[in-house]
Formats: C-alpha cells, sequence, structure tokens
C-alpha cells in the first residue's frame, strides 16, 4: 500500500515538473521575441539618424542612395509565421549592423575624397603662387589665403566642410589663374610685337644710310619696361610703344620703296620723251634727286624727293603727249590719205586736208624698212593669220601671228595692221623691235583706220 503510494506520487510530481517545464517554454520565446524586436527597432532607428546626419554633412550621395536602398529591402522582410519571427528579426538585427558598420566605411571614403580634392587644389594654388612670384604678378590680395586654407583644413570634420572649403579655393584659384592668364597672353603679345619690329628694323638696317637710331633706342627702352610689368595692364603701354615703332620703320621703308618707285618711272618716261625729241631740262633734274635719293636718311626727304620726281613725270608726260597728238605734217589734197612718218613713228589720217586721227605707230627695223613711197590701199583684210615667208632659223622668222585688221597698201605683203602681241610703239620701237616691213597700229585707231579707209586710200610713206 505504502510503495503503491510512493509510485503514484512519483507520477504526480513527474506529471508536474513536465508541465512547467512545457508552460516555461512560451514564456521565454515570448522574452526573446520582445527583445529581438526591440534590438531591430532600436538599431533602425540609430541607422536612419546616423544615415540623415551624414547625408547632411556629405556623404556621397550615391552611397547614400545605396545604402537607403539596402536600408529598406532589410526592414521589408516580414515572418510568414510566428514562429519564424526570432529567425527573420536576428537575420535584420546582423543586416542592420552591418549596415551601420558599411555606413561608417562609406562616409569615411567621402571625407577622405573630399580632403584629398582639397588638397590637390591647395598644392595647385601653391603652384600658382609660384608662377606668380617668378613673373612679378601681382598676388597681394590672395597671397596669405593659403595660411588661412590650411589653418580651416585643420578644423574640417566633415565632408561639406572640406567641400566649402575646395569651393572657396578654387574661386580664389580662377581669379589667379584668370591673372596669369593675361599676364601669359599679353607676354607673348608683347614679345612678338618686339620681335616684328626687330625684324623691320633688321630690314631697314640693309641700307646703311638710313638714320635708324632713334627706332632702336625706342625699342632698347620698351624692351627694358617689359621686366616692369607685372600685369596686362601694364604691358599695353609698352606693346603701344612697340608697335607704334614698327609702323614708323615701316612708314620710312614704304617712303623709300616708293621714291625709287618713282625714281625708275621718271627714267622710263624720260627715255620715252628723249627718243621723241621732248626731253627738255627734266633729264638734268631727275638726275639731281636720283644723286639726293642714293643719300637719303629720313621719311620727310624720301616723300620731298619722290614727290618732286612725280612732278617731272608728269610735265614729260604732257610733253609726249603734245607730241603724239601732233600731227605728222604733210601736203595732202582733198580726199582720204594715211601719212605715216618713219621719223616719229607717227601715224596721222587726213581727211579733204583736216587731220581726223593721230597714232604712234612701229614701223619697218633697220634691215627690213617699210619702204618710203606714196602708195594705195587695194586690199582690206581681217580676222586672218599673218605667216612667216623665212624659215624657222632665219633671223626673220616669226610664229604664225593672228591680225584682227589689215590694210595692204604695196605687193609683197606690206600692211598697216594691229598687232595683238605689241605693247611698244612710237620713237624707237622700230630700232629694237620692229616689223618685218609693216606698220603696226593699236588695236582702237587700227579699228578706226579699218571702217574709215576704203580700197584706193592714198597711203604716204616719209621720213
Amino acid at each position: 500500500m505504502a510503495v503503491e503510494r510512493a509510485t503514484v506520487l512519483g507520477r504526480l510530481v513527474f506529471i508536474l515538473v513536465i508541465g512547467l517545464l512545457i508552460a516555461a517554454v512560451p514564456v521565454s520565446a515570448t522574452a526573446s521575441e520582445s527583445w529581438l524586436k526591440g534590438a531591430v527597432r532600436d538599431n533602425e532607428t540609430q541607422f536612419d539618424r546616423q544615415l540623415t546626419q551624414s547625408i547632411a554633412t556629405g556623404l556621397d550621395p550615391a552611397k547614400a542612395d545605396q545604402l537607403m536602398w539596402r536600408y529598406s529591402q532589410v526592414v521589408a522582410v516580414q515572418p510568414r509565421f510566428f514562429w519564424q519571427a526570432p529567425a527573420v528579426q536576428h537575420q535584420q538585427l546582423v543586416q542592420l549592423q552591418q549596415l551601420q558598420a558599411d555606413l561608417f566605411a562609406s562616409y569615411q571614403q567621402s571625407l577622405a575624397e573630399q580632403r584629398d580634392g582639397f588638397q590637390r587644389g591647395l598644392r595647385q594654388w601653391d603652384a600658382l603662387l609660384l608662377e606668380a612670384a617668378h613673373g612679378g604678378v601681382t598676388t597681394e590680395d590672395v597671397s596669405d589665403t593659403r595660411t588661412h586654407f590650411a589653418a580651416y583644413a585643420g578644423t574640417a570634420r566633415t565632408p561639406n566642410e572640406f567641400r566649402n572649403l575646395g569651393q572657396v579655393l578654387a574661386g580664389q584659384a580662377a581669379i589667379l589663374t584668370d591673372r596669369l592668364s593675361a599676364y601669359r597672353s599679353a607676354l607673348t603679345q608683347v614679345q612678338v610685337a618686339l620681335q616684328n619690329a626687330r625684324s623691320i628694323l633688321a630690314s631697314a638696317g640693309q641700307y646703311p644710310q638710313l638714320d635708324l637710331t632713334a627706332f632702336r633706342s625706342a625699342l632698347d627702352s620698351a624692351q627694358s619696361d617689359m621686366g616692369g610689368a607685372h600685369s596686362a595692364q601694364a604691358f599695353q603701354p609698352v606693346q603701344d610703344r612697340i608697335q607704334q615703332t614698327a609702323l614708323a620703320v615701316q612708314a620710312l621703308l614704304n617712303s623709300r620703296s616708293s621714291a625709287y618707285s618713282q625714281l625708275a618711272a621718271a627714267q622710263s618716261v624720260l627715255g620715252t620723251a628723249q627718243s621723241m625729241g621732248v626731253a627738255g631740262n627734266h633729264a638734268g633734274v631727275i638726275g639731281s634727286l636720283g644723286a639726293q635719293l642714293a643719300t637719303a636718311s629720313n621719311q620727310g626727304t624720301f616723300d620731298s624727293i619722290g614727290s618732286q620726281l612725280y612732278q617731272q613725270q608728269q610735265a614729260l608726260r604732257n610733253a609726249i603727249w603734245q607730241r603724239e597728238n601732233q600731227v605728222v605734217a604733210a601736203n595732202v589734197g582733198a580726199g582720204k590719205v594715211i601719212v605715216i612718218s618713219l621719223s616719229r613713228q607717227a601715224l596721222t589720217a587726213y581727211q579733204n586736208g583736216t587731220a581726223v586721227l593721230t597714232t604712234l605707230v612701229a614701223t619697218g627695223r633697220p634691215a627690213l624698212p617699210t619702204p618710203p613711197g606714196v602708195y594705195n590701199v587695194f586690199a582690206r583684210m581681217s580676222g586672218f593669220y599673218m605667216v612667216s615667208p623665212w624659215p624657222v632659223g632665219s633671223p626673220y622668222w616669226y610664229p604664225k601671228s593672228y591680225v584682227n585688221f589689215g590694210l595692204e597698201f604695196l605687193g609683197g605683203g606690206y600692211f598697216i595692221h594691229d598687232a595683238p602681241w605689241r605693247s611698244w610703239y612710237g620713237p624707237g620701237s622700230n630700232l629694237y623691235n620692229g616689223t618685218h616691213g609693216c606698220v603696226n597700229v593699236p588695236y582702237s585707231p587700227m579699228l578706226f583706220l579699218w571702217n574709215w579707209a576704203p580700197i584706193g586710200t592714198t597711203v604716204i610713206v616719209q621720213y
């Protein structure tokens, strides 16, 4: 009986223990789930606060977006069954702690990037200051900022603080960069201007009679003043002086060239006038001016001599014009008569004793002269070629030559005709570039003669 009671009592105790153990399981699970929920919530709050603060103080936006996306993925996970909650919350807690560690690492990376960027800008700033110092470029308004920037950098703690410092430094660097760029550009321009002026002066130096002392002194003075110019504005007056000097030297050379051109033109016109016997005393005057020109040393003298030579040309041209328009005198009667002067190399057309045309011409060369005499036009031709009767190799051979208008007055091919290949008419043209016996007439006078002279027109060739 006692044994049975003991057995029953043991069983009751066992059942009671088992019941207590079964009851303790949900209580423990509930307590564990509650703790995990609190830990997850605390970590979420802490991460959200830290991320917000990090963004506000300069976390890289791309990194912030990535962390935010990962955070949203973590908090979006929910258990499907109540008994899965502890495992899910435990995983969320681990992931949130990893996010916090990654947030810290990303923030430190952003901080390092901004700090390094600022340090690079500071080194570039130092290089700009050094270049400015070597060039003497003004830096009074920016030279002390290097110390200030270094001091500010020592107190900076966030990416935004370094970024802001970098932006201020970039602004100062832009000012100094623009100033240096303008300085370099101005320096280059004044150096090019000086080189150009020196080159022009060297060209003038080939004429030893020119007085270039003042020009050399002006360029030497300008080159010396370049060393004291420390800004684009300071270079401008130096460059202006150099350019003015270069223009003055070039003007001297231009005046000299113009005066010598006038001398050559005057001598050419003089030769024509002498061949026509209308030179007068102009040869002596032109010779004297030429001698003065050889010793001229300044622009005023060149301009004066050039002007006098031009006046001589005009006087000679007027004398030549008067002689060219002086009719060839002849005793002609009624009708149409063409009179050719071999001595004057001129032609006059008369109608009923009145001159209607006078022009210079070119007649036969000494070896093949135009024969003097009285003739009549017996053939009129237009648009034809003259073919040499002399063979190739003969000194008288000439290539096939086109002629617009021709009046034949003597058998054997003696024509009065235009000569498209010729540019020289008048006295001397027959001696050095004469025809083969024909009479060459400029195009316009020949056009008049062609329309004016019929078959039978009298042609008088005289000395």
